[in-house]
Formats: C-alpha cells, sequence, structure tokens
C-alpha cells in the first residue's frame, strides 16, 4: 500500500504541474500556483519540523522566500534549515515527525469528521446496491470538499526524502538485534505473539485504514486531473511530458506520436525477445567460429552486425588485402608409357615368381 501510495503521489505532483503549465504557459506562475496547492500541507509539514527541532534543542532557521521557477514537479520543502551541528539521528527523528503528524491528523479527519467508518459500513452491508448511499451519506458531512482537500494535501506532502532518514539505520540494527536476541533466549514468540494480538496489532489497523482513505482519495483526484488534463489538451492543442522528472513543453500531436513511436519499439522488441528465447534451439543463433588460412588457424567469433560500406571518396590505406598462401609450385610431369603393375623396386609380378622357384 505504501508502495502504491507513492506511486500515486508522484503521478499527481507531475500532472498538477503540468496542469499549471498548460493554463499559464510560464513556469514561474505555474512553480508558484504548484505550491499553492499544496499550501496547507506544505504549512503543516514546516511547522512540524520547527517544533520537533525546538524539542530536541537543534536550532532551526527560518528561510521563507518566494519559490523560483522550476521545471520539475516536486516540493523543496526547505523553508526551515536544521542547524549543521545537529546529529543524523536528530535529523532522522525530525524529518519523520511530519510523517506521523501526518498520519495522525489524516486518522482523525477520516474517522471524526467526514465518518469514513460508517461509510464504508454501508457499502460492507448492502455491497455496491447501497453506494449511492453511502456517497450521499458522505457528502451530507458539512464543508467535505475542504475536508478532502485538506486530507489530499497533508497526505501528499507528508513524507520526507529518503536520505534525512539515514539516522535510523542504526537504530534499526540495533531492534533487530534486541529481536534476534530474545529469540535465541526462547522469549521471541511470546513477545511477537503479544504484540500482534495487542498494540502493534491496533497500530497495523489503524495504519492500513489509513492508507485506504488516502489511497482512495488520491485515485479520485487521479480521475478528476485525468479529465481536466485532457480537456485543455483538446482545447488548446498544447502539450507536456515528463523526462527525467523535468517537464517537456510539446504539441499534442507530437506527444500522440512520440507515445506511438513508444509502442512500435516495445512490441519490436518483445518480438525479437520471443524469437530469442522461444522455439526449439537453432544453429542459425549460434556465434559459429570462422577457420582462418591454413597455418594461421584462429577462432574468429562471427558477428551479427552487418557490414559497413566504404564512403564514397573514401581512401584505401590501413586496410589490410586478402589473405594469401605463399610457396612454390612444382608441376606434375605425368609419363606417356607406364609400366604395367610393379613394385616399389621396379619388379613385375612375373620376375618375382622366378625369384622364389630358384632360392627353393
Amino acid at each position: 500500500m505504501l508502495y502504491l501510495m507513492r506511486r500515486l503521489e508522484r503521478w499527481l505532483r507531475q500532472h498538477i504541474f503540468k496542469v499549471g503549465w498548460l493554463l499559464t504557459k510560464d513556469l514561474q506562475k505555474t512553480t508558484i500556483l504548484f505550491y499553492i496547492i499544496f499550501l496547507p500541507g506544505v504549512v503543516l509539514h514546516e511547522l512540524v519540523l520547527w517544533l520537533t527541532a525546538g524539542l530536541l534543542n537543534v536550532r532551526a532557521e527560518r528561510a521563507i522566500a518566494w519559490p523560483e521557477a522550476q521545471a520539475a514537479a516536486e516540493l523543496r520543502l526547505t523553508f526551515v534549515k536544521l542547524s549543521r551541528s545537529a546529529t543524523p539521528l536528530q535529523i532522522a527523528v525530525i524529518s519523520a515527525m511530519p510523517v506521523i503528524a501526518g498520519i495522525a491528523l489524516v486518522g482523525f479527519i477520516a474517522n471524526n469528521v467526514l465518518n469514513v467508518g460508517s461509510f464504508f459500513e454501508i457499502i460492507a452491508q448492502g455491497g455496491l446496491r447501497r453506494l449511492g448511499e453511502a456517497v450521499t451519506f458522505l457528502l451530507e458531512t458539512p464543508d467535505v470538499f475542504l475536508w478532502v482537500y485538506l486530507l489530499f494535501t497533508i497526505s501528499n506532502t507528508m513524507f520526507p526524502d529518503s536520505k534525512a532518514l539515514r539516522g535510523w539505520r542504526p537504530v534499526l540494527i540495533g531492534l533487530a538485534i534486541a529481536i534476534g536476541a530474545t529469540f535465541i533466549i526462547g522469549i521471541g514468540d511470546v513477545l511477537i505473539d503479544y504484540a500482534l494480538a495487542g498494540p502493534l496489532q491496533q497500530i497495523l489497523n489503524i495504519l492500513s485504514a489509513t492508507f485506504a482513505v488516502i489511497i482512495a482519495i488520491n485515485l479520485l483526484a487521479t480521475i478528476v486531473l485525468g479529465t481536466v488534463e485532457a480537456v485543455i489538451e483538446r482545447i488548446t492543442g498544447d502539450s507536456a511530458t515528463f523526462q527525467g522528472d523535468k517537464l517537456i513543453a510539446m504539441r499534442r500531436a507530437e506527444i500522440v506520436e512520440l507515445r506511438r513511436q513508444q509502442r512500435e519499439k516495445q512490441i519490436k522488441q518483445m518480438e525479437k525477445k520471443a524469437r530469442l528465447t522461444g522455439g526449439p534451439p537453432s544453429i542459425y543463433s549460434l556465434p559459429l567460429p570462422i577457420p582462418g588460412p591454413p597455418g594461421r588457424e584462429r577462432s574468429v567469433v562471427s558477428s551479427a552486425s552487418e557490414p559497413q560500406p566504404m564512403k564514397a571518396g573514401g581512401s584505401l590505406e590501413g586496410r589490410a588485402g586478402p589473405a594469401m598462401i605463399t610457396g612454390t609450385a612444382i608441376a606434375r610431369v605425368e609419363s606417356s608409357a607406364e609400366p604395367a603393375d610393379t613394385d616399389a623396386a621396379g619388379a613385375t609380378p612375373d620376375q618375382d615368381d622366378d625369384e622364389r622357384a630358384e632360392r627353393t
């Protein structure tokens, strides 16, 4: 669920930034609009950082400045800067507090303001037949869209940069060693069973319900945002794409052609992979060795690449000629009158018989 949340968050940020650019055609205005949309979550994130740094006696300076124009769809939450003297563990604890505060606030709004639990109970009792009734119950909440907007901005700004959490590594290693020690002395199973049946199970249930609410809100925002984006592209003919997390402005026709080329490239790669891996093995797919000339036998693996033709007007210098076999040719002389059958000494079969008779 956490992976799905992060993927949705990245997609939403990119396409909100894209819609802002389609409306303004200016990166500075797009950046300002981008930060304004997430303003409640940004304020909560930076406020929690500042308060936590004060509790841990870490100097925190305010660096509030007007956002500079950027081509990347990312929120640079650097309005509160921590002192360089802070330890990695202190930075990790301070950076993790916005996540804890965000999950707590999202859970509170979802359960105590929007009554999401009752919403899911109505669906569980009647299934999809009572979906309309459940939606009507949810929409009857006062200022429901304002609360949904707050949930959206808080849930998409509460996660810190992964580099700021490196200080937790020694703590997690120590915790893993402690858990391993409990299993060695034979009480690990008891502690795990107690934790799963007690507070740990409740925490996991709360997290699962909170993440489910966040995913549902982000999916709803994805549908709305995708529709708005498609309408603007149809009307203006303009579009954009992201390459390396940076916005690249293009026409809608160019985007369609680019996507078509990418699909064709993927299809060709899949067909090539299927030809190489599918079916019985063939001798034509093997890199067979090519023998060298006599006296210089060497194995040269054949290459599948096609030979490159020489350019017109190119020089022949430096190119090796064809391999030739050197030596002296001796002509074969054949006699016109060859004797009948002779052995190696030049004797005929009749002379051999006479000599054997004389010896006997």
